[in-house]
């Protein structure tokens, strides 16, 4: 299957989307903030990217710009998590064809959906 790459702080959601993936035939790896998801990123050129929004290091949405800023990660699909309220999440969540926004706590059926569809 694909190599995903989970940016995510909060070390039991975290480990729910990494189980969640895995159980799936995904690999899956991990980074624990903005700056590691564009680090992790870079060098293991990931199929999808699951982000938390507000991490502390960079955001995964300003994270996002970045690798959007670079050919080698411009294009990759970001599946964007939060626990902030709908209108605050849409502030900072860029509006493109391969960015999708979730909301914690997570509805894992929906959630494999999605995933499934960015990968598509």
């Amino acid at each position: 299957m694909a190599l995903i790459l989970v940016a995510e702080d909060t070390p039991e959601v975290a480990d729910l989307i990494r189980d969640v993936l895995e159980s799936r035939g995904h690999q899956v790896a991990m980074a624990a903030d903005g700056v590691q998801m564009i680090e992790r990123a870079k060098s293991l050129s990931p199929k999808l990217i699951v982000s938390d929004i507000m991490m502390p290091g960079t955001y995964g949405s300003s994270a996002y710009k970045a690798l959007q800023d670079d050919p080698h990660t411009q294009g990759i699909p970001v599946l964007f998590l939060t626990g902030v309220n709908q209108t605050a999440a849409e502030k900072v969540v860029p509006k493109a064809p391969n960015v999708r926004l979730m909301f914690k706590p997570l509805d894992i059926g929906r959630f494999v959906l999605t995933v499934t569809e960015l990968l598509a």
